[in-house]
């Protein structure tokens, strides 16, 4: 349950009126947003996306770049998404979290998908996900 993330934040330390353009991605590609892919353009809604993949990592104890989903011809957010959309999140859930509160566990896996939000402008800010997860840990039932 330890996450290692080396590109996460590359954006910020980007001067405010450029972006890094490159031919070549650089970065783990099951944490990419599928808008880097198209433009190699680095922003903050990219780093974004990128913690919702952390987020899902650490819920399910899975790594985006396992074999089993090259294998299976997906990918980790893909996967989640569609048991998760099917209200069995029970599947996809690391086994240390089952005796996590289940709501608290359905906060963090809707502001995962706010993260990885198809649509960039859609995605919320790195600011708003803090507040969300603040509020989420505030109101666990002690």
């Amino acid at each position: 349950m330890e996450a290692r993330v080396s590109d996460l934040g590359l954006a910020t330390l980007m001067e405010p009126n450029k972006t890094h353009v490159s031919t070549l991605v650089a970065g783990t590609s099951g944490y990419l947003a599928p808008e880097y892919f198209e433009t190699g353009k680095v922003t903050v809604k990219v780093d974004v996306y990128s913690f919702g993949v952390v987020l899902l990592e650490l819920l399910t104890g899975m790594k985006p770049t396992d074999e089993e989903f090259f294998e299976e011809g997906t990918k980790l957010v893909t996967w989640v998404k569609a048991i998760v959309e099917d209200k069995r999140e029970e599947y996809v859930l690391d086994s240390s979290l089952k005796c996590s509160p289940t709501e608290e566990i359905n906060k963090v896996f809707r502001i995962a998908f706010m993260c990885l939000e198809p649509e960039p402008s859609k995605r919320p800010t790195m600011d708003e996900i803090v507040k969300m997860l603040e509020r989420a840990k505030s109101e666990r039932v002690v």
